[in-house]
């Protein structure tokens, strides 16, 4: 068994009402403690009393014993929860594609020319809800880099738009724990004192002790039992003030929603994570002006700022729970023993979260039953509840206070018990508190009135009063008010849009190598922006182009031709065949008139003369040759290889007579006697030529 007797003693406990006589009588006194989860009847106490007054007022003696039990349930660390928003689960992009310049996203344009359109919420346009659009700029086309629809430059636009997936959660912060348990007494006591023991029966009554309500005696006040309080717990609660608890809520079609047991799939997350004003990228809570003032969203990948939602957060752990603890699923706290019940009761639905305890958790309680010897005084005075009013607050919403005006009316300094109890619709009140007021004196006390309900309505609770020995002196019951729950979303609103959810082949940035392996793939390298490469492309095409033009215009003039007679002597003058040798130049014949230039010395530059006159012998290969004009018509031929000089050739006037010292002019004669001077000329002057040079 768990529970213990603290202290057990005989004394006479008297009553101070402030009248002249003192009211004693002696009882026993038992303190004992309780460890939650004790199950009744495993300790017992059996007080006899002598005698008790009965219904009629009539004292009569007592034969046999009362018997006392006690049980004290399991005890729970229950954290109120106030209701903030609903947050979607999962927002996600969809993307429309347009044609060029046919993508509008103008706030100022009519609702139905938008191409995402927008949402609306109380008939009022939600801000920043047309979405963006997007195209490629002079960077994307130079550059070749991804856009966020994966678009065809110069062909394509496109809208991106905001939508939010079916599901949708609850957000309830999470406020203090409270230590939350009950505490059973229950007296058996014969029907019928005087009957024999054969023929006893017993009847049993209880008695509910809890932080709400600490004092409580059965009947004529034979029998009293007090909570006085508990131990400190040798672990602290679990701190979830800084998370939020976030439970699948509609629609209750929904897999995910369990209307029984709403923390099957029911989170604790950080509230770091959230910004429920919208206006966060890759928070949960995310909205439309997130979305679309989002920095450099046209570059950035699809599903940008849509990040580290709910619904991802719930996948993760999936996957971690079957390898160890999962982070934010509420199976991972209080040691996987967390409990949430939500109930269906007039009123609407009631949720309880509560953290069981796992280690050691003690309480003080203390009996009092008649007996018999010493003394103990308490001061009793009467009192009673002058006024009991309770705000009225949202269903939810982290509840409202209730304020208790008490007097009293006793002669004496006196202690009471006040509290708040039997609240309908789901309401906790705070824990009774105990007073000690002077005579005639008024207080007034402040209890906080949270509610598990999410229905509307006006409920009742009951303020009490109790003295020093726990009667109940008084008891007023009062209205409270509870507005709707007001679900709001945030920033966050449904609306209805068509377009692509996905971009399956969304480029990350792969090189234009990769993209188009083939150089001459022309159309592939067009709509993947590589315009380095496409210009190379062009490039060799105009090359090509040009080379086959200039081909012909050399073949027109014959410039082919030349070009290889001067390949073919750069190829002589570079590579000589064997055996070629230099000759030494034969001096120059005299005469016919021609003076003679001396030969230039080997290795002496060389003057440049014109080719010697038709006929004339030529020079030896590789021998120094000077330019000379052509001699007159008729004149005598230079050897070959003979220097040449140049002179001014004479005007040919057949009419005029022969200036003197003129070479080779002769009058026109008949064409067959010029040829016979010609033959009989040249030959004449091989012969002097040869006489010179021998």
């Amino acid at each position: 068994a768990r529970c213990m007797v603290l202290s057990s003693s005989k004394l006479q406990a008297c009553v101070n009402d402030g009248s002249e006589e003192i009211a004693c009588e002696k009882k026993i006194v038992v303190t004992v403690s309780l460890e939650h989860g004790q199950e009744a009847s495993t300790e017992t106490a059996e007080f006899l009393i002598r005698e008790a007054t009965d219904e009629a007022g009539e004292k009569r003696e007592l034969l046999k014993p009362w018997r006392v039990t006690w049980s004290k349930s399991r005890a729970y660390w229950r954290y109120p929860i106030r209701y903030l928003q609903d947050v979607n689960s999962k927002p996600y992009e969809q993307m429309v594609r347009t044609g060029a310049l046919r993508c509008y996203d103008n706030p100022l344009r009519a609702a139905e020319l938008l191409t995402c359109g927008v949402a609306m919420s109380g008939g009022k346009r939600v801000p920043d809800s047309e979405g963006f659009c997007c195209g490629c700029d002079l960077n994307d086309i130079l550059n070749g880099l991804p856009t966020r629809g994966n678009l065809r430059c110069g062909i394509e636009e496109s809208a991106h738009c905001l939508t939010f997936a079916s599901l949708w959660y609850s957000v309830f912060a999470v406020d203090p724990p409270q230590v939350t348990y009950d505490i059973t007494v229950s007296i058996v006591r014969p029907k019928d004192p005087a009957a024999s023991w054969q023929d006893v029966v017993y009847d049993e009554t209880k008695l509910i002790l809890s932080h709400q309500q600490p004092v409580a005696q059965a009947g004529d006040g034979s029998l009293r039992a007090q909570l006085v309080g508990d131990f400190a717990t040798a672990v602290a609660p679990h701190s979830l003030e800084s998370k939020y608890l976030v439970i699948p809520y509609r629609p209750e079609s929904h897999i995910m929603v369990d209307q029984n047991r709403p923390l099957n799939n029911a989170m604790l997350v950080d509230q770091s994570m959230f910004d429920l004003s919208g206006h966060s990228c890759n928070k949960i809570g995310v909205s439309f002006t997130a979305f679309k003032r989002q920095r450099e969203k046209c570059e950035s990948s699809f599903g940008s700022c849509l990040k580290n939602q709910l619904r991802d957060l719930f996948d993760e752990d999936v996957v971690r729970k079957l390898s160890g603890r999962p982070r934010y699923l509420v199976g991972g706290f209080c040691d996987g023993a967390a409990d949430m019940q939500m109930q269906d009761t007039s009123s609407g639905k009631t949720f309880f979260f509560a953290c069981p305890m796992s280690q050691r958790h003690t309480s003080m309680m203390r009996l009092e039953a008649r007996a018999d010897d010493t003394m103990f005084v308490t001061n009793v005075a009467s009192g009673g509840i002058v006024n009991a009013t309770a705000e009225s607050f949202q269903a939810l919403a982290g509840g409202g206070e209730v304020k208790v005006l008490i007097v009293s009316t006793g002669p004496v300094v006196a202690d009471f018990t006040i509290g708040v109890t039997n609240c309908s619709g789901g309401m906790t009140p705070s824990p009774a508190e105990m007073a000690s007021i002077q005579p005639y004196q008024t207080r007034l006390s402040t209890f906080r009135l949270t509610t598990s309900s999410d229905g509307a309505g006006s409920f009742n609770c009951t303020a009490t009063l109790h003295n020093a020995v726990g009667d109940l002196l008084d008891t007023k019951v009062f209205g409270v008010n509870v507005t709707e729950l007001e679900r709001s979303s945030g920033m966050q609103v449904e609306v209805e849009r068509e377009g692509e959810t996905s971009v399956a082949n969304f480029s990350d940035g792969g090189s234009c190598a990769t993209l188009c392996p083939s150089l001459v793939d022309g159309a592939c390298l067009f709509a993947n922006s590589c315009w380095d490469r496409l210009g190379m492309l062009a490039g060799a095409f105009v090359a090509l182009v040009g080379a086959i033009m200039c081909s012909c215009w050399m073949a027109k003039y014959g410039l082919w031709c030349q070009l290889f007679k001067c390949l073919a002597m750069c190829c002589r003058c570079f590579c000589p065949s064997p055996g070629s040798g230099r000759t030494k130049a034969p001096s120059q014949p005299v005469g016919a008139g021609y003076p003679i230039a001396p030969p230039s010395a080997f290795g002496a530059p060389q003057q440049w003369y014109p080719p010697p006159a038709y006929g004339a012998p030529q020079q030896p290969y590789g021998a120094p040759q000077q330019w000379h004009p052509q001699p007159g018509y008729g004149a005598p031929q230079q050897p070959y290889g003979a220097p040449q000089q140049w002179y001014p050739q004479p005007m040919k006037d057949f009419s005029a007579p022969p200036r003197p010292g003129a070479v080779g002019w002769q009058p026109r004669k008949p064409t067959a006697a010029r040829a016979a001077e010609m033959r009989t000329g040249g030959e004449q002057g091989g012969a002097e030529g040869r006489e010179v040079t021998s």
